[in-house]
């Protein structure tokens, strides 16, 4: 005797509903996706924390903690003395008043900023005594003229500007230092009012090299 379709248990398409006994199986298996899962996003939101903090702190180069043009750069020095600066190959360079690590040594800089015709360091602030190039990379400090001073931070931001927009590889650490930057904007400012017969003593200093 056959069944009438209502009389069927199993109609097709009709959705089986589950005993209270599956349920209960499947409950645990519920828990440990829900705690598995949660523990992947905690797992996820610390790695993205993580990556921001390295982020930031490699790009704690001078310019607090931004994103910069030495994020991820590795840094070249000379030392504190001229004889570490010898010893790790590094060169003096007239135009910055620092030694410098070879890559970032820059003969065609150095000659335009020399083309001016108003470079030169003193021993006396009468800017009396010349010094050679020599005696400037041996000296602690020396002076130099206003109009020396103005070439320079002039033709620092020229450089600055053919650094980033050639995005050059090497980048010598005064042009990369918004504190010398900020300094040089400020002193052509202030040179308006300035004594031309004023002498600028300057010290001799040891750059980096940022390598990109």
């Amino acid at each position: 005797m056959s069944l009438d379709g209502e009389h069927q248990p199993f109609l097709p398409g009709t959705p089986r509903r589950p005993s209270k006994g599956a349920a209960r199986a499947c409950f645990p298996n519920l828990i440990v996706f829900i705690v598995t899962s949660l523990l992947w996003l905690s797992a996820i939101f610390i790695a993205l924390d993580s990556k921001e903090e390295f982020r930031d702190g490699s790009a704690n180069n001078g310019a607090g903690h931004r994103h910069n043009v030495t994020s991820g750069a590795t840094l070249l020095t000379c030392g504190n003395s001229q004889a570490e600066a010898r010893s790790l190959g590094c060169k003096y360079d007239p135009f910055l008043n620092h030694w410098v690590p070879q890559p970032c040594y820059d003969d065609e800089w150095i000659a335009e900023y020399e083309d001016d015709g108003s470079w030169g360091a003193f021993a006396n602030e009468d800017l009396t005594h010349r010094l050679t190039t020599k005696e400037m990379e041996d000296s602690d400090f020396y002076y130099t003229s206003l109009r020396d001073h103005i070439n320079h931070c002039a033709k620092m931001w020229n450089k600055q500007f053919w650094a980033l927009y050639e995005e050059r590889r090497a980048l010598d650490t005064i042009i990369a230092s918004p504190g010398h930057t900020e300094h040089c904007a400020q002193f052509l400012v202030d040179a308006l009012d300035a004594n031309e017969t004023q002498a600028t003593k300057t010290y001799v200093g040891f750059a980096g090299c940022w390598i990109r």
